[in-house]
């Protein structure tokens, strides 16, 4: 998909969750989501330098600024957040914070994929700890992968971030379940949860996720 057509994908794409409510699935709400784009801001040549010449990564921020996926306006939930690159110290230091403790070479070794000390990290699983990092160099050079903190995982999710991105505006029933388990949409009044159980968008696509119900 080219850029100019992602664009347009993100733009136009809505939709809306049907949850249950967190140990009393009998009760349901529809929360309405839509996909935020930040323009792209201006970089002088230091700063368009600075992001890595790896796949379509400079174009792709050549069209947006950052990108707000899965978006409540009610509750500010969302799914996915890919940062403009002025945030990537900050959440490059998040990362980090992980793996600092893996101080010794050889168990960095065995626990980190060789890539990880070139990476950019891009954007994050809101309220997480979850961040979504870009390898820079090797094989992987271009391609998108998710760091779970639980067990230090890097689970590849897209050749390069334009296929992120297409990927994510298309979940299928797994996909939409590991959105699902990050993702609480919470009264502001009561502090009542709820937990997706499935999504309907403005394309005709309606899957529903695997989540074992809380009762």
């Amino acid at each position: 998909m080219s850029l100019t057509d992602l664009h347009r994908a993100v733009s136009e794409h809505t939709g809306e969750f049907t949850c249950e409510r967190l140990r009393k699935p009998d009760e349901t709400r529809v929360v309405t989501f839509k996909h935020l784009i930040q323009p792209p801001a201006p970089l002088d040549e230091a700063a368009q330098a600075a992001i890595p010449d790896v796949g379509p990564l400079r174009a792709f921020y050549a069209t947006f600024g950052a990108l707000m996926l899965y978006h409540d306006a009610q509750s500010g939930e969302a799914a996915r957040y890919i940062a403009p690159p002025a945030e990537w110290a900050s959440l490059h230091d998040g990362f980090a914070g992980w793996t600092q403790d893996l101080s010794d070479d050889e168990e960095r070794a065995n626990t980190l994929p060789a890539w990880v000390e070139h990476c950019v990290v891009v954007g994050e699983v809101p309220r997480t700890g979850n961040y979504i990092v870009v390898a820079t160099d090797g094989e992987s050079a271009g391609q998108v992968f998710e760091f779970d903190n639980d067990g230090f995982a890097f689970t590849p999710k897209g050749k390069d971030i334009v296929a992120y991105v297409e990927q994510l505006l298309t979940p299928d029933a797994a996909a939409l379940t590991e959105i699902a388990s990050h993702m609480r949409f919470t009264d502001r009044n009561y502090g009542t949860q709820w937990q997706i159980l499935e999504m309907r968008d403005n394309r005709g696509k309606h899957v529903r996720t695997l989540v074992q119900r809380l009762t």
